[in-house]
């Protein structure tokens, strides 16, 4: 579980540099800041004696950032007609702010099998005492 903390920090963290280099906005930098502290916290869970500790922090941190991004979920299609109409996602019309309902889209999507992947983990090593 440890390792996918990891992963899974790496992934926003990677997603908010990219939004930063490509569209020179600070507030796409928001997954990279949720990210760092999920890496650190996986960084932190391959300590065997506190490992379950850093996974449940991670957790909540995960749960916050979900319950800030999930919102733009339902935007979604509208993104994707954005993109297959040819229309830059910076510049869709359908939105107030694309670029922040892009960003927060994807780090939903990736929050989402976390917290998921977690859950079962906790379910199962309880079942197993």
């Amino acid at each position: 579980m440890a390792r996918y903390t990891l992963i899974t920090g790496l992934l926003l963290v990677l997603l908010g540099l990219y939004g930063y280099f490509t569209y020179n906005t600070i507030t796409v930098l928001i997954p990279a800041f949720i990210g760092t502290l999920i890496a650190f916290l996986g960084i932190m869970a391959f300590n065997e004696g506190r490992k379950r500790l850093y996974v449940h922090i991670a957790i909540v941190v995960v749960v916050i950032g979900l319950s800030a991004s999930a919102k733009s979920l339902p935007s979604i299609p509208g993104l994707i007609e954005c993109f297959n109409s040819g229309i830059d996602v910076s510049s869709c019309s359908k939105f107030q702010r694309p670029l922040a309902e892009l960003f927060k889209s994807i780090m939903s999507l990736v929050l989402i099998p976390y917290l998921l992947v977690s859950i079962t983990f906790f379910i199962k090593a309880r079942l197993s005492k």
